[in-house]
Order: C-alpha cells, then structure tokens, then sequence
C-alpha cells in the first residue's frame, strides 16, 4: 500500500490546522534514540510476557528508574523501535524548522518498512501488541530528559488510537500516539544519538542492548572498559545470572553482529568496547 494512500484523509489541508499532532512523513531523516532510555535498563530483554516489576540503580547510586510492567507486560526493546521511529522523524521536522507535538501520527506500513519489519497480518498484530505493552509501562525515576531535575511516575505513551482499513481488515492503516512528556523533552533538547539502520536488523534483544550500551558510552574515545557485574547490570541481568549472562556476553562476541562496534572480553569481569 503506498504511503501516502492509507492516511490521505489525515493529511487533508482543511483538518490539518484544526489537529495538534506531527505527521511523521519526513524522508530525509536518520534514525535517533534517545540517551536516557539507552542508559538505564528500561526496556525488557525477555522473548516471553515479563510481568516482573524492575529497578535500577546507576554505580554512584544518583540515577534510579523503577518500571512497572501492566497485565500485558513489560514493554520490549522491539517494541521500543516505535519511539525511535516516532523520535527520529520528530527530530527530523525540529531540524527542518517544522512545528512539531508530542501526539504523533504514521503511516503504519511505513513504520514496518522503516524497522525492518514484514507487512503481513501478524506483522501488524505485533505491532499492536507492542503499543499495549508500552502504554501500559510506567516509570519512576529521577533521570532528567532537557534539565528538568525531579522525581516523576509517567507513562512511556499517554495513549494511542489505530485508524484500521476497514470493519473487516483488521490491519492498521494508520497510528496516532502521544509521547510522555519526559521523552518529549528529550527530544525537543536533542539528547538523542544517532544509530544505523542495521541495528533493526539485530533479532537477539540482549545484542541490541548492547548495541544502545556501546553507541552510549564508546563515543569519540574509541574504546570503553566496563567490568562484567556493571554490564549485566545495564543490560537488566541480575547479579544471582551473572554466570549466564558471561556466556551469553561469550557469544555475542564471537558472533560479532553489533554495527560499528566489536566486544572483547579482557578477562572473567571486563569487558571491552571499541569501535570497527
């Protein structure tokens, strides 16, 4: 289905002044996650529902986040490729001068090819069920997005509405959805990265997560040293699994899919970071 034949009655110049959304249509635009989702563990890394509540603590004990999962469970790191896409298009709009909002709307069938995605019927069921888990996520935490330091409990999105094909095709044609305020802000200040399209390729979540940790940390050093019980830590393992998280971390790095970056293990608690 081409683009812009799904959502033409959204883009219609008579409604478009009367609805305080952005349009996600921008063509020239790279894909951008923001920094503090990428530094906290906050997207789950379990292929099955996660209903379990999760907290974290940075090394020098001044970041905390605590994510509540709700009956569909806690939102995934895939799920999480609706807000970098939501994210990279909005920023996309900011550097062209664009008004922007919080409440986005998207053609479905872009976002799919956009990530990587198939455009079969499971495929859009997939992605319904990853705006269910997100917008029933909730998160405290003390991470300020754009200078705002406080305490806050908030959604990861305030809600979401489908616009489907029809009564009898249960496919989306398009999706409307607004952001929590504290990603909104994120982007609005820029404190985004920038990441390749590759990375949709990665299907192994923890190898994604890694990914995010290395694009974070590695930056214009070229390398990043970090021992073994902070890794498993910032990928969301236990300390009680760090025995399988070192195996888990020996393959990732023996199959080396990670864009831009290669992992070396320098010993039994530290690991190494460095750029390709």
């Amino acid at each position: 289905m081409p683009a812009n034949e799904g959502i033409k009655t959204l883009t219609d110049s008579s409604n478009m002044e009367q609805l305080d959304f952005f349009l996600c249509t921008m063509s020239n635009y790279s894909f951008k996650d923001d920094q503090a989702t990428m530094e906290a563990p906050i997207f789950s890394l379990a292929t099955r529902e996660d209903l379990k509540i999760w907290r974290w603590s940075s090394v020098d004990g001044r970041k905390s986040v605590e994510v509540i999962p709700s009956l569909y469970g806690r939102a995934t790191i895939r799920d999480k490729d609706i807000l970098i896409y939501a994210t990279s298009q909005l920023l996309a709009g900011i550097n062209s001068g664009f008004p922007t909002s919080r409440t986005v709307k998207f053609v479905a069938y872009d976002y799919l090819m956009a990530t990587h995605r198939g455009v079969r019927g499971e495929d859009y069921q997939a992605m319904r069920d990853g705006l269910d888990r997100l917008k029933g996520t909730s998160l405290k935490t003390n991470i300020c997005t754009s200078g705002f330091k406080s305490t806050s409990s908030f959604g990861l999105i305030d809600n979401y509405r489908i616009i489907e094909r029809s009564s009898t095709d249960a496919r989306m044609v398009a999706v409307e959805m607004t952001l929590s305020q504290w990603l909104y802000n994120a982007i609005e200040a820029k404190e985004v990265l920038t990441i390749p399209s590759e990375y949709f390729l990665l299907r192994k979540p923890l190898e994604r997560r890694l990914y995010e940790i290395a694009r974070k940390h590695v930056g214009r050093q070229g390398m990043w040293k970090v021992s073994l019980a902070t890794l498993a830590s910032k990928c969301g393992s236990t300390t009680a699994r760090l025995r399988k998280f070192r195996e888990a971390i020996n393959y990732a790095s023996k199959a080396d899919n990670l864009p831009e970056y290669r992992i070396t293990i320098l010993g039994p608690n530290e690991i190494l970071f460095s750029g390709r």
